[in-house]
C-alpha cells in the first residue's frame, strides 16, 4: 500500500465523528460551483447529521440558496484583498472544524488553509502535468474514461468514505426565481408560449461558436417545433446577444442578456424546452434544472472535465482536431489562426442534436 491510500485508511479510521463539521471552499465559477453539489450530496449522505458549510466568492453564493445539504453559506466579497481574506481565515479558524475540503485549490484557498486548523484536510488535485503534457504536447495520459471535475472532487474525499452516487449537479430554485424570469417573458408574449433558449456568450472568445450559427440552428429549430426563442447571457454578453438578436423580429426573439439576475435566468433555462449553449456556467445549469441542452466545444475536451455531469438529455457538439485541446480554459484568439474547432461546426449538426433531444 503507498503512503497516499494508508494515509487515506488511516484517516477514515480516525475520524469517529457522527456529525462531523466540514467547511468546503470553491471561491468560483459558475459551472464549478455547480459541479461540487454531486460532492456536498455525498457529505449529506455520509453525515446526515454533520454541519456543511460552504465558503465563496459572495456572487456565487446564489447558486447554492436552499440547497439542503448546505447549513451556512460562508462569502467572501469580490475583488477582495488579502488583508480581508486573512481576517475571514482568522475568524473561522475560532471554531472547531473537522473537515476542511479545498476544492478550489488555488492560492486564495491555500491561505485559508494555513491559517485556519482542521483536523483532517483534502485538497483537490489539478493533474497540472497531464492537463499540460496534453495541450503542448499531444501526450495522453488522461486514459479512455477521463474523470469528470465531481469525480476528482470526490478523489480528495475518498479517504473519508466520500462516493458519488449517480444523481445529477443540482440547483434548487424558488417561486420568486421563476416569478422574475415568467415576468420578463409575459411582458413579451402574455401567452407565456413555449420557448428554446440561446447562450451564445463564453467568457473566452475561441470558446463562441458564431453568432450568424446559432441564430440560424435556432430560427429553423424554432420554425419546426413553433418555439419561440430566448436570449440569455450576463451583462458581458449583452453585444453578442443583440447581435444574434438582428437574425430575429422581436415577435419571435426575446433578448434578457443582463436583465436577469443570475438565478432568473436559470428559471428562464428550467422554463426552456431546450438550450443550445456553448462550454459556458449555463450549460451546467441547464443539466441540474433537467433542462435539454446541445453544448458546443470548441478549444476544450472531455479531459478537462466539464463536459455536462451524468445528464440524461445532453449532446455535446465537437470536432475532432489533432490542436485540441489548445488550452485549459480559453483564448483571446486561435493560435493556430484557422479556429477549425469551431468554424467547422456547421449549424446542421447542432439543429441534429436538438431535433434528436425534442424528439425523446
Amino acid at each position: 500500500m503507498d503512503r497516499a491510500a494508508e494515509n487515506g485508511k488511516n484517516s477514515a479510521r480516525q475520524l469517529q465523528v457522527d456529525d462531523p463539521s466540514i467547511l468546503v471552499i470553491r471561491f468560483s465559477s459558475i459551472g464549478d460551483i455547480l459541479l461540487t453539489t454531486p460532492v456536498l450530496r455525498a457529505l449529506r449522505q455520509k453525515w446526515p447529521r454533520g454541519r456543511i458549510s460552504f465558503l465563496t466568492k459572495e456572487r456565487f453564493a446564489p447558486l447554492l440558496q436552499g440547497n439542503p445539504h448546505v447549513d451556512e453559506l460562508l462569502t467572501l466579497k469580490e475583488g477582495a484583498g488579502v488583508l480581508e481574506l486573512y481576517r475571514l481565515g482568522r475568524s473561522l479558524a475560532r471554531r472547531r472544524w473537522h473537515i476542511l475540503a479545498d476544492l478550489h485549490s488555488s492560492t486564495r484557498s491555500s491561505l485559508i488553509r494555513r491559517i485556519m486548523p482542521a483536523d483532517f484536510t483534502a485538497t483537490c488535485a489539478k493533474s497540472l502535468l497531464k492537463r499540460s503534457l496534453l495541450i503542448y504536447t499531444r501526450l495522453d495520459l488522461y486514459g479512455p474514461e477521463p474523470p469528470s471535475v465531481p469525480e476528482r472532487y470526490a478523489a480528495c474525499m475518498a479517504p473519508y468514505g466520500i462516493c458519488l452516487d449517480q444523481g445529477p449537479c443540482e440547483l434548487y430554485l424558488d417561486h420568486n426565481d421563476r416569478s422574475l424570469a415568467e415576468k420578463q417573458i409575459v411582458a413579451r408574449w402574455p401567452d407565456s408560449p413555449n420557448f428554446l433558449a440561446l447562450a451564445p456568450g463564453a467568457a473566452w472568445p475561441t470558446k463562441r461558436w458564431p453568432a450568424e450559427r446559432f441564430a440560424q440552428a435556432a430560427a429553423e429549430l424554432a420554425s419546426r417545433h413553433e418555439l419561440k426563442v430566448i436570449l440569455l447571457g450576463s451583462e458581458k454578453d449583452l453585444d453578442l446577444c443583440e447581435q444574434v438578436g438582428t437574425y430575429f423580429d422581436q415577435k419571435t426573439c426575446l433578448n434578457l442578456a443582463g436583465r436577469l439576475p443570475l438565478r432568473g435566468s436559470a428559471a428562464a433555462v428550467e422554463k426552456s424546452k431546450i438550450l443550445l449553449t456553448n462550454d459556458t456556467g449555463l450549460m451546467h445549469i441547464a443539466t441540474a434544472v433537467g433542462t435539454p441542452v446541445v453544448p458546443i466545444f470548441g478549444c476544450t475536451t472531455r479531459h478537462l472535465g466539464y463536459f455536462p455531469y451524468r445528464a440524461a438529455k445532453a449532446k455535446v457538439i465537437e470536432t475532432n482536431l489533432y490542436c485540441r485541446p489548445c488550452t485549459h480554459n480559453g483564448r483571446k484568439r486561435c493560435p493556430l489562426g484557422h479556429f477549425r474547432c469551431m468554424r467547422d461546426i456547421g449549424a446542421e449538426r447542432v439543429l441534429e442534436a436538438a431535433e434528436g433531444l425534442l424528439n425523446e
